[in-house]
């Protein structure tokens, strides 16, 4: 029996772009890609450890983005900063083919390796704008607006922008509790970080009584007779209540 190549990467973005630049170096496309901690081996696979090289991974990012635009360049993104176990090797069958076909493969939408990427980046969306709606951020003693998320997907790239946007002058921290990562904006730019062991300043003195404010004002506009618990749940998803100050 064959044995087919599997990659192993380190689970960063340039690591899979490294990995996609030494299967066309190699020309043998593995037929899965897993970082270090996701993947057991098999008796009929063979394991190759990729080791990120930023230069690599530079001139497949720079192909991407001259030869097939854009818009797949944020699919790509998009789709690696989903939770699906098999993303990478998904984002490498899709850009094999993209790059055969040029821009025009989005067209494509019947083919396995279009609509996957396509699938999961819907998925994504739908929860960044679902978050960029339910974030709430608490004020902190020394002003910076705070917020902790618990999102499926590995939102924080993809909300830090559009918080950034909004709040313009005001700096903030949104907080990923199940990755312990952050990201942070300092009022001129923002940038990821780990954040495991992050300590946070206590809250301001007067937020505990705006959170009091909030919970008495979502309980007076609720009208008993009309609350439709199962609509409620639609709307507002129980996975994201936790994080929300109207039912902390």
């Amino acid at each position: 029996m064959d044995e087919s190549v599997i990659h192993i990467i380190d689970g960063s973005f340039e690591g899979l772009l490294t990995s996609v630049f030494e299967a066309y170096a190699d020309r043998l496309f593995p037929t899965g890609i897993y970082d270090g901690g996701g993947y057991q081996q098999s008796l009929c696979e063979s394991p190759r450890v990729i080791t990120t090289d930023s230069a690599k991974a530079g001139r497949v990012l720079d192909g991407i983005v001259d030869k097939l635009g854009a818009t797949i360049y944020r699919n790509i993104w998009t789709a690696y900063l989903s939770c699906d176990p098999e993303r990478y090797t998904k984002i490498m069958r899709f850009l094999k083919l993209a790059f055969a076909e040029g821009r025009g493969v989005t067209e494509r939408l019947t083919d396995p390796a279009v609509f996957d990427i396509f699938a999961i980046c819907r998925n994504v969306g739908r929860e960044t704008g679902k978050l960029a709606g339910f974030i709430r951020f608490s004020v902190m003693e020394n002003n910076v607006q705070f917020a902790q998320i618990t999102p499926e997907h590995n939102q924080i790239p993809l909300l830090m922008q559009h918080f950034a946007d909004r709040l313009m002058d005001i700096p903030f921290v949104i907080y990923d509790s199940g990755r312990h990562i952050a990201g942070i904006y300092d009022t001129k730019e923002w940038h990821v970080a780990d954040a495991h062991g992050l300590k946070m300043p206590d809250l301001a003195a007067d937020e505990e009584q705006i959170r009091e404010l909030w919970k008495t004002f979502y309980k007076t506009i609720a009208i008993e007779a009309r609350l439709n618990y199962k609509l409620q749940r639609n709307h507002m998803p129980l996975r994201y209540r936790r994080n929300m100050t109207e039912h902390v």
